[in-house]
């Protein structure tokens, strides 16, 4: 990556509006003062939610742990032909570069030049936690909601203790599964921004993902919980029962967390069931997941990759063939959860709706090969294609 800086004068007049949007929107009921890109305005109003104080660095994990994952990580293996690449772009231009997992994990860093303090001062090292819940917005957990590149400039991010950064990411995504297998970060000062460090992390990042195992674990933590529930961790499968099934389906739908009585209220609603029961089956799952149970809030300290949250993203980006064929059923059908019934509705409906509009003979008649769910709604619209001519 060439050093084509941005005029010096244009540089710091956007630093400038990057600090007047942070500071509006900082103010009580700023948020409609603020008018930076929207991707950056919606994450700050997360980032408002998750966080109610402003620490002066990131949180960081045991490293002996962040170690054990790296070692275990498909990317790892991908990165050793982009590895000296990447640290001679970190030495020659003064970046950190970075390889987070799709939680939002630092699995690997390597920092150059005047870069090397600064990353050292705010936890951008191996094990620091980067996703939104933790520090807010930033390039590494945008990035990795969005599944896309994006830049984060100065001001742009929601913690002061980065606001002298840029960063570009770009996450990993495997070339036959599509999966989110984690996320390529460089960083530097805002100062030596160049509109080239998108698109070079974006190369780096599709080298990398090219170079991936043809089969990839999605996640640390795998649900399926559409159909048939089973659950599959660090790539092994795990049995647990209905109600710890419920909890991790839960607790991988707030990743920021939820308190005990919130987990209570969603798992048992009015049922007469004891906040130490929920805390026994708490203490079990913790166990059986070595422990990567977090508490005040309860939530998961790894990554997660769960069927019906993919699903309902495929079909909030109206991808109904991508959708149709991650159905395989209601969710949890067994489970009585109020927060999960309710999203089971949702789903349901929408899937519905999905399959009303779909014109893809392939995606319907795969739908009712992988299950009987659904399956009458399925002929209904496969027999209206054929009768329209759709089917030949």
């Amino acid at each position: 990556m060439q050093a084509h800086h941005v005029n010096g004068a244009a540089l710091s007049q956007r630093r400038r509006e990057a600090d007047r949007d942070w500071q509006a929107f900082m103010e009580p009921g700023g948020a409609q003062a603020a008018a930076p890109a929207p991707e950056i305005l919606a994450s700050w109003r997360r980032s408002a939610r998750y966080l109610s104080r402003n620490p002066p660095k990131a949180p960081v994990e045991d490293a002996a742990l962040a170690r054990e994952l790296w070692q275990a990580s498909p990317l790892r293996q991908a990165l050793d032909a982009q590895r000296p690449q990447l640290e001679a772009l970190a030495r020659e231009g003064s970046l950190v570069a970075a390889v987070a997992g799709p939680c939002g994990r630092l699995l690997w860093t390597y920092a150059g030049g005047h870069m090397v303090k600064p990353a050292d001062a705010v936890n951008f090292v191996h094990g620091g936690r980067w996703d939104e819940a933790a520090v807010g917005t930033n390039a590494v957990g945008l990035g990795l909601r969005l599944r896309r590149p994006v830049t984060v400039f100065s001001s742009e991010h929601f913690q002061p203790f980065v606001h002298d950064w840029v960063c570009y990411a770009a996450p990993v995504l495997h070339p036959r599964t599509g999966a989110c297998l984690g996320l390529l970060d460089l960083s530097t000062t805002w100062d030596r921004h160049t509109p080239l460090g998108q698109a070079a992390v974006s190369d780096l990042a599709r080298s990398i993902a090219a170079a991936l195992p043809p089969e990839a674990s999605r996640a640390e933590l795998e649900l399926w919980a559409l159909g048939q529930p089973r659950v599959q961790f660090r790539g092994r499968p795990l049995a647990l029962p209905l109600r710890q099934v419920e909890i991790l389906c839960l607790l991988a739908l707030n990743p920021a967390g939820l308190s005990l009585d919130g987990l209570h209220a969603a798992l048992y609603g009015d049922a007469p069931v004891s906040r130490s029961t929920l805390k026994a089956e708490l203490s079990q799952l913790r166990a059986a997941l070595d422990g990567q149970v977090g508490s005040r809030p309860y939530r998961l300290s790894l990554s997660v990759w769960a069927d019906f949250i993919e699903i309902w993203q495929a079909l909030r980006r109206q991808q109904a063939a991508e959708a149709i064929g991650l159905y395989a059923g209601p969710l949890l059908a067994r489970s009585a959860s109020p927060a999960l019934e309710e999203w089971r509705h949702c789903i349901d409906a929408v899937m519905g709706r999905a399959l009303e509009s779909c014109d893809d003979p392939a995606a319907l008649i795969g739908a009712i090969s992988r299950s009987t769910a659904g399956s009458e709604m399925v002929r209904e619209r496969l027999t209206e294609l054929a009768d329209d001519g759709g089917i030949s």
